[in-house]
């Protein structure tokens, strides 16, 4: 088994003639958790009748949760125990992995390949484990050692692609599908129904360098306001709380409106029911994106800044604009 090369041939020599079960390694991020949902359709799609389960950092699980084909989903504390170094997150994360090695798998497929999702990997029980080569592992090259199947991340490719190219080299799936990342459709808008003339300005990132300047943000939500937009924005911690804020200070009243801290579930019907979603790389833009919403990131954005120069002759490298 550990001489399987990719792509995978299903059916020959070790390999049985389909995967049955497989579990998939995407601790985190948001963003990357939503990439990975077209993926798992198209695995869902080749081999019908498989068993996924999905492990992920306790503070995502909602993501995986909303994929149909999902069977189960591990939900690890793992930020938990990192911060509070707790004995209850102990005891919470060893319960986790024991249900987790409860388990046999014949693939376990980790797209993520750090180190921390290799050693999930490596503590979970199945034939064939499958990551990254070293230089790919976001600059944690021990983290190939958990593999025994290594893949060269594709060059340029945006997540999701990227993450189904990867899925195609493993199970052969089918490159050709249309692009779905099966949302629960309890989120989407009923056909013919009007969107509500509501923006949700996507302004927080994890990353200090992925934010956007705060006076650009002021100047985009001025001109929306002025087009007869009105603006939502949320916040996940006090300094994106202030953020929002100063975003809309001097805005007229009643044209913007801070949304109270809420759950991903809560926000996913506020993103969908919002006629446009303006974002920075963060995973409500990706959400956004997922429910087939007007989206536009952080670059694209720039172009209706007066002093900014619009996105040049090569727009695919610098930003992402997608309407559904």
């Amino acid at each position: 088994m550990t001489r399987a090369q990719l792509p995978l041939r299903w059916g020959q020599g070790a390999l049985p003639s389909a995967p049955q079960r497989m579990l998939l390694v995407q601790l985190s991020a948001m963003g990357d958790q939503v990439q990975t949902l077209p993926a798992v359709s198209d695995i869902a799609a080749r081999w019908p009748g498989i068993e996924i389960d999905w492990a992920v950092d306790a503070r995502f699980a909602d993501i995986p949760r909303l994929h149909p084909a999902v069977r189960q989903v591990f939900a690890l504390p793992l930020k938990a125990v990192q911060q509070q170094r707790s004995l209850a997150a102990w005891r919470e994360l060893r319960a986790v992995l024991r249900a987790l090695r409860a388990e046999r798998y014949d693939l376990i497929w980790d797209p993520h390949s750090v180190l921390k999702s290799a050693i999930i990997s490596r503590l979970a029980r199945g034939a064939l484990r499958v990551g990254y080569r070293a230089q790919d592992c976001g600059g944690e090259p021990l983290a190939a050692r958990a593999y025994q199947v290594h893949f060269a991340r594709p060059v340029g490719l945006h997540g999701t692609e990227g993450r189904r190219v990867f899925a195609q080299a493993v199970l052969d799936t089918d490159l050709h599908r249309p692009v779905d990342y099966a949302i629960d459709q309890r989120y989407a808008r009923e056909p013919g129904a009007a969107k509500v003339d509501t923006v949700f300005l996507a302004h927080g990132a994890s990353k200090p360098e992925k934010l956007w300047p705060l006076d650009h943000w002021q100047a985009l939500s001025a001109r929306l306001v002025q087009a007869g937009l009105r603006l939502q924005l949320t916040w996940g911690n006090a300094a994106e709380q202030e953020r929002a804020q100063r975003i809309i200070a001097a805005l007229p009243p009643g044209s913007a409106q801070i949304l109270d801290r809420r759950s991903l579930l809560d926000m996913l019907p506020v993103i969908a029911q919002s006629r446009l979603v303006v974002g920075v790389d963060t995973g409500f833009t990706h959400l956004a994106a997922a429910l087939r919403g007007g989206t536009v990131r952080q670059h694209w954005a720039r172009a209706v800044h007066p002093h900014i120069t619009p996105p040049g002759p090569h727009p695919r490298r610098r930003w992402r604009y997608a309407e559904h």
